[in-house]
């Protein structure tokens, strides 16, 4: 009867942890002349998406990483990255947190000349300009790293299902992310960069249905109950 009951527990255990909502995966973007540049200079980036659920909603943190290095088009090792401009799924809210990164500067419907127009929402770092022109000094040099977040609001908003949407976005080239360089060592000194993915995330695997985790777990104890039963001495 004991081993029975521990049967059952057990089977109950692995039923439970299969319908514990797993931590949604992370993927990278990577500002780089690969994906379109009005310069090519080399002046690079790297964008950390991460997504954390927050009872209804969705916390989006980039983490933002300068990769300038010299190894890239026409090899600048100095750029400062003074903005990005993000797109967004279409019908998301979203309130912006600069943390402490210097880009503190918010502007709508942004328009890049030379790269995709219109992305949804750009930020910053102070100083005159916009994504058009100006010389902001501040922003992130080569091998800085700062970060910022997004709270993303909606019906039935999952992060995990959320992660996967921006992906394929990215994938498809429905979604854009661009930066703005200025301070750079090559070419005409500034540049502007579109983003893609450098390794593709592999899908989420979708979590099994409550139904289907019970019949597992019956399935499970009965072949534990009947191995035993074949293993009691007559």
């Amino acid at each position: 009867m004991k081993s029975k009951f521990s049967a059952l527990l057990a089977s109950a255990a692995i039923a439970s942890s299969l319908l514990a909502p797993s931590a949604a995966q992370a993927f990278t973007l990577s500002i780089n002349p690969q994906f379109g540049s009005t310069e090519n200079t080399g002046a690079t980036a790297d964008l950390n998406y991460d997504f954390v659920q927050q009872g209804n909603d969705v916390l989006l943190n980039i983490g933002i990483t300068n990769t300038t290095n010299g190894t890239v088009a026409l090899g600048a090792t100095a750029a400062t990255l003074v903005g990005v401009a993000f797109d967004f799924l279409p019908g998301l809210n979203y309130t912006y947190d600069p943390k402490t990164s210097a880009f503190t500067n918010t502007y709508s419907n942004v328009d890049i000349p030379g790269l995709a127009n219109d992305f949804d929402f750009g930020i910053r770092s102070a100083g005159p300009g916009n994504f058009v022109g100006g010389n902001p000094q501040q922003g992130l040099t080569a091998g800085q790293s700062t970060s910022v977040s997004f709270l993303l609001s909606g019906a039935n908003l999952l992060a995990n299902s959320l992660e996967q949407q921006f992906l394929n976005g990215f994938q498809n080239g429905s979604l854009q992310v661009g930066g703005r360089f200025q301070q750079v060592n090559a070419g005409g000194g500034s540049d502007k960069v579109l983003a893609g993915i450098p390794n593709v995330t592999p899908p989420t695997q979708s979590v099994p249905e409550p139904a289907s985790l019970l019949g597992l777990g019956l399935v499970a104890s009965g072949m534990v109950v009947a191995r035993r039963r074949r293993t009691i001495p007559n």
